[in-house]
C-alpha cells in the first residue's frame, strides 16, 4: 500500500498538472513520507520510565488472542498507589512480562518467593526503596482462568507479587522491545 500510495503520487506530481523539477519531487516525496511516518508511529511507540523491565523502548502492537509466557504486555491496573508519585492512576499504564499463565502452578513461599511451573519469578520484598511498606500477595494452586501473573525483570519491579493476578481483560497491546 505505502509504495503505490508512493507511486500515485510520484505520478500525480510528474503530471502537467504540478511543475516541478526532479529534485523537488524527491523533496516532497520525503516530507510527505515522514510526515505519514510521524502520523502514524507515535502512538505505537511507547518508553518505560521504571527501572523495572531491561528494555525501555517498545513497540506497541494489537492486544494478542493467545497470550504467551514471557510476553511483554501493556495494561492499566487499578491499584497504583504504590507506584511512584506523580503517575495518573487514570492515565498511566504498566508494561510487565506475563510471568504466569492461567491453570499454569504458581507457588509462593514463607519468604514470599514465587515460582511457576517449579521456575523462580521473583521474591517480593517487606519495603520500597524508601523504606514504605509494601503489600504482599500470597498464591499456591493452578492461576485462574482469565488471570494473568506479571511479573518484571528488576528484583524491586512492583509486579504482581504485590498486587496480585491481573485480569487478562485489562491488556491492552503487546509490547515488542526495541530498545
Amino acid at each position: 500500500m505505502w509504495f503505490s500510495t508512493m507511486h500515485l503520487l510520484r505520478n500525480w506530481i510528474s503530471s502537467k498538472a504540478v511543475r516541478l523539477t526532479r529534485r523537488e519531487q524527491s523533496l516532497l516525496l520525503v516530507l510527505l513520507a515522514f510526515f505519514l511516518l510521524g502520523a502514524w508511529l507515535p502512538p505505537r511507540l511507547s518508553v518505560a520510565t521504571s527501572a523495572s523491565l531491561k528494555h525501555r523502548v517498545f513497540f506497541l502492537l494489537p492486544r494478542p488472542d493467545k497470550i504467551q509466557s514471557g510476553d511483554y504486555l501493556v495494561f492499566r491496573h487499578q491499584d497504583l498507589l504504590q507506584v511512584q508519585p506523580g503517575l495518573n492512576p487514570a492515565i498511566e499504564l504498566m508494561i510487565k512480562k506475563a510471568g504466569c499463565l492461567p491453570q499454569e502452578q504458581l507457588e509462593s513461599d514463607a519468604q514470599s518467593r514465587f515460582f511457576c511451573k517449579g521456575s523462580f519469578l521473583g521474591q517480593a520484598l517487606p519495603t520500597d526503596s524508601t523504606g514504605k511498606a509494601l503489600p504482599r500477595f500470597s498464591f499456591n494452586g493452578p492461576v485462574p482462568e482469565g488471570k494473568l501473573f506479571m511479573v518484571g525483570e528488576h528484583p524491586r519491579s512492583f509486579d504482581s507479587k504485590y498486587f496480585g493476578f491481573i485480569d487478562a481483560q485489562d491488556i491492552l497491546h503487546k509490547a515488542l522491545p526495541l530498545w
